[in-house]
C-alpha cells in the first residue's frame, strides 16, 4: 500500500492555467481518506504553495510540504522545519558570476525567503508573479553575507539549454543542479533535491520506500521519481524524465495525477 505520495505542482497537479481539476482534488481527498499522506513537492517557496495547501485541505499538523526543490521540509500546521539546507554567500556569488559569463540573469532566495535579484528581467517577473513575492533588487557583488536556499540562472529556454551544456563542470560536481522549467536553472546544496527530501520525510514518518510514490514532469522531479517505489511521469514530462519513470500517466490537462492515484492508491 502506498502511504506517502509526493506531487509536483507546475506541469503536474496544475493544468496550463495553474488550476487544479476537480478530478485531481477528489482523487487526493480519497487517497487521504484511505490513509495515504499527500505531500506537495515544489520548487516554489512556502508562500508560493500555501494557497494550494489550503485548497487541498493539507494544512493540519499531520501535513507536510517540500519546498525549494527539497531544500526545506515543513510541517504545515506547526511550521516546524523537518529539514533545511543552504548555500553560502560565496556559492551565491560564484553562480552569479557564471550567469554573467553567459550574459544571463540571476536571482536567489535568501534564508528568510526574500527573493533577491541582480536586475529587473522578465524571468524573475515570472517567479515574482507565481509566488506573489516582490523582488529586492541589489548589487550581487556587494550584498551583505547571508545563507540562501537556492540560487537560479534564469533566461529563455534556448539560452539555458546552452548554459547547461557549456557551464564549467565544477558546478555539476559542487551543486545539485536542476532544470525546474524551461526558463529556470536552479542550484542547491549538493545533498539537496526532491528525491532526497522524499527519503528524509519517509524516514521521519517511518514509512518504507516500497510504500512511496512520486508524480512529476520536469528535471527537478527526476530524482524524486527515481527514488520513489512508484515513480510516475506526466505524459507532458521532459523525455528523460519519462524514460526514468515506472509509469507514464495522462498529461496535466487531463488530470494525470488523478489517473495515477486511482491506479496505484485507490484500486
Amino acid at each position: 500500500m502506498i502511504k506517502l505520495c509526493t506531487i509536483d505542482l507546475d506541469g503536474t497537479l496544475f493544468d496550463n492555467n495553474k488550476n487544479i481539476s476537480l478530478e485531481n482534488k477528489l482523487a487526493i481527498k480519497k487517497a487521504k481518506e484511505k490513509g495515504c499522506k499527500i505531500v506537495i513537492a515544489s520548487g516554489r517557496p512556502f508562500c508560493g504553495v500555501l494557497n494550494v495547501l489550503k485548497e487541498l485541505e493539507l494544512t493540519s499538523d499531520t501535513d507536510y510540504v517540500i519546498c525549494y526543490n527539497g531544500a526545506k521540509i515543513l510541517n504545515v500546521g506547526t511550521n516546524e522545519e523537518i529539514f533545511c539546507s543552504y548555500l553560502t554567500d560565496d556559492d551565491r556569488l560564484k553562480i552569479y558570476k557564471a550567469s554573467q559569463m553567459f550574459n544571463s540573469f540571476c536571482h536567489a532566495f535568501r534564508r528568510d525567503e526574500a527573493l533577491i535579484c541582480a536586475c529587473p528581467n522578465p524571468y524573475t517577473d515570472v517567479e515574482s508573479k507565481i509566488n506573489k513575492i516582490t523582488p529586492i533588487y541589489a548589487d550581487f557583488n556587494n550584498l551583505e553575507k547571508a545563507c540562501y536556499l537556492k540560487v537560479m540562472i534564469v533566461d529563455a529556454k534556448e539560452k539555458l539549454d546552452y548554459v547547461e551544456n557549456h557551464i564549467d563542470p565544477y558546478f555539476f560536481t559542487t551543486y545539485s543542479m536542476v532544470r525546474s522549467s524551461n526558463i529556470f536553472l536552479e542550484f542547491l546544496n549538493k545533498s539537496t533535491d526532491k528525491g532526497e527530501a522524499l527519503e528524509k520525510l519517509a524516514n521521519y514518518l517511518n514509512i518504507k520506500n516500497d510504500e512511496t510514490m512520486a508524480i512529476g514532469d520536469a528535471g527537478n522531479d527526476l530524482n524524486m521519481i527515481i527514488k520513489a517505489h512508484v515513480g510516475v511521469a506526466m505524459e507532458n514530462a521532459f523525455p528523460y524524465v519519462k524514460k526514468a519513470a515506472d509509469f507514464i500517466t495522462l498529461d496535466n490537462e487531463n488530470s494525470g495525477v488523478a489517473y495515477a492515484i486511482k491506479k496505484f492508491i485507490l484500486d
